[in-house]
């Protein structure tokens, strides 16, 4: 008798929860981003998008420790910048990459520039100048 009355109960719970499911799944599709453009700025230049200049000034400090090498820290790469918008006086920042992070660079009215990464990794700790970029991402903002 006990399970007579719980069949109609699992029943429903299944429902619900299948129903749950493609609620959510819904959701979700409807919060995704609006697609990323990256561009990369070379050390020393000056790269313009939407209105917006950005120009890789120096690299301060890489500390990150090469890849297929043991370290005890994985290090930072500190980088200065220049950024101008446009009729606003430009603004130099420091950038700090460590751990994957992500810096805001600047918000137009309608898009988001990000700091993604400095490339290239070290590959090895010999030493050798390397020719640096930053990676950069554009988001528009949604209305």
């Amino acid at each position: 008798m006990f399970f007579k009355t719980t069949t109609p109960m699992k029943k429903l719970l299944f429902i619900l929860s299948i129903a749950s499911i493609i609620f959510s799944c819904q959701a979700l599709a409807q919060k995704q981003d609006p697609a990323a453009t990256t561009f990369m700025v070379p050390l020393g230049k000056t790269i313009t998008q939407e209105g917006v200049s950005i120009t890789l000034v120096a690299v301060l400090e890489d500390s990150r420790c090469p890849r297929n090498t043991t370290c005890i820290w994985a290090g930072k790469a500190v980088v200065k910048i220049l950024v101008s918008v446009a009729a606003q006086a430009p603004k130099e920042l420091t950038v700090v990459f460590q751990n994957q992070s992500k810096t805001r660079i600047t918000t137009t009215k309608d898009i988001v520039f990000t700091a993604l990464k400095l490339l290239p990794y070290p590959e090895d700790s010999s030493g050798k100048e390397l020719e640096y970029q930053l990676q950069v991402s554009t988001n528009e903002i949604p209305n």
